[in-house]
């Protein structure tokens, strides 16, 4: 499947998405609650992947369709041991993951801007996270399809 045909297909599964309540969130009276970046970052990613012209020759690139369904399962695993498996949740993070993973090439979690103090960040145009290491290896990594590299220990 090119880039285009499953940006085309992330459009289709979001458009009824009730992004105003993620956008809500965003506004959230908690000045650095790890739910209010998220709520800005997916906010910012879902206005993003509506924006793109599908027309662009950027978007020609093949992608697996097993690569695909391995981050879908990975993203199943996760809400059915980490969190309470809310179909339409699951639905807008399977999403985002295959947008950020396969299309946009960017971190799966919010990016800050201070290494000394966000666990990921960008430094001289690479993405780091600092939790990677930790959680590579467990079950159905959702690491293992994020682009950020391990942050070198002179960032902690």
């Amino acid at each position: 499947m090119k880039q285009s045909e499953l940006l085309l297909n992330i459009r289709n599964n979001l458009k009824d998405y009730p992004i105003d309540y993620l956008r809500g969130k965003s506004s959230d009276k908690y000045p650095d609650s790890i739910t209010k970046r998220l709520a800005i970052y997916n906010t910012k990613i879902y206005d993003e992947i509506f924006s793109l012209d599908l027309n662009n020759t950027e978007f020609e690139s093949e992608i697996k369709i097993e690569t695909m369904d391995n981050i879908s399962k990975d993203i199943d695993y996760y809400f059915t041991v980490y969190d309470v498996y809310n179909d339409e949740e699951v639905e807008f993070t399977k999403n985002l993951c295959l947008y950020l993973s396969l299309i946009a090439k960017k971190p799966l979690h919010p990016v800050g801007t201070n290494p000394k103090k966000d666990d990921v960040f960008k430094h001289n145009n690479e993405y780091f996270c600092k939790n990677k290491i930790k959680y590579i290896k467990d079950k159905n990594s959702l690491c293992r399809h994020c682009i950020c590299k391990n942050a070198p220990f002179n960032f902690y």
